[in-house]
């Protein structure tokens, strides 16, 4: 009967990590990853766990194959992301890995006691800053698109689309290189974005930086600047501030 009692113990879902000095949150709003369990602090030496319980059979047991519903998938990382953005609006925090699950809490506080290192590390470079992204689209200059020509062989088919990716935009030009180095200078870190591909049409070039909050105004004003400077030849689109998440994997 001991036995079956601690199987059914619930599991402990992970949102992420703070440090307990300067943590200003206490009882968050946002409902936790499963809908009903509520999310709380668990202390792990000088930093603070938010987590949630699941249910062991029902959530962890199962969420390899939960992960491939997507229905499944965009309702649970969306409670995900809203628990970590409320943590991060009271404080800084380095945002766990989604579907991160730990059997019980002593299997919690010994996985945080064997990186403490490298998460005192991560926090000494994420504390007071955010995560933005910028992307840079090249603007369609013709108000009358091209119709396309109807295609009759395969052949026919390449040719059109190498012309197509000849009349792209120039991705290494020095506009887009000068936009680069002024915005390295102001944030502290920078990721890779991935390669550009065709998914997104006119996309020129993409880029995530860890930006201190107190050189906000300076990041603004050169986006701005740039905004100005480019007209309607080419449109940056911005989207932050984030949690780092790009900024935090040597601490996983």
């Amino acid at each position: 009967m001991a036995n079956r009692e601690v199987a059914m113990e619930p599991a402990l879902y992970l949102y992420g990590i703070s440090c307990t000095a300067g943590s200003k949150a206490t009882k968050l709003s946002s409902v936790g990853i499963d809908g009903v369990h509520p999310v709380q602090r668990v202390t792990c030496g000088e930093f603070v766990c938010w987590v949630s319980a699941v249910d062991r059979t029902g959530f962890s047991e199962e969420i390899t194959r939960n992960k491939e519903n997507l229905e499944w998938l965009a309702l649970h990382s969306v409670r995900h992301q809203q628990v970590v953005a409320e943590i991060a609006a009271r404080g800084t925090i380095v945002p766990a890995r989604f579907g991160t699950i730990f059997s019980n809490e002593p299997a919690l506080l010994k996985n945080v006691e064997s990186r403490k290192t490298a998460l005192a590390k991560v926090f000494t470079r994420v504390t007071d800053a955010d995560e933005w992204g910028v992307k840079v689209f090249a603007e369609e200059q013709s108000a009358t698109p091209e119709a396309p020509a109807e295609v009759r062989s395969g052949k026919e088919y390449l040719q059109q689309k190498a012309a197509r990716l000849k009349r792209r935009p120039d991705r290494d030009d020095a506009g887009l290189s000068e936009l680069s180095e002024e915005l390295e200078k102001i944030a502290s870190h920078s990721a890779p974005s991935g390669k550009i591909s065709g998914v997104q049409p006119n996309l020129l070039w993409q880029a995530t930086f860890l930006v201190p909050r107190g050189r906000r105004k300076q990041w603004d004003k050169a986006l701005q600047d740039f905004v100005k400077k480019w007209g309607s030849s080419r449109r940056i689109e911005i989207n932050g501030p984030w949690p780092p998440y790009s900024f935090v994997s040597d601490a996983e």
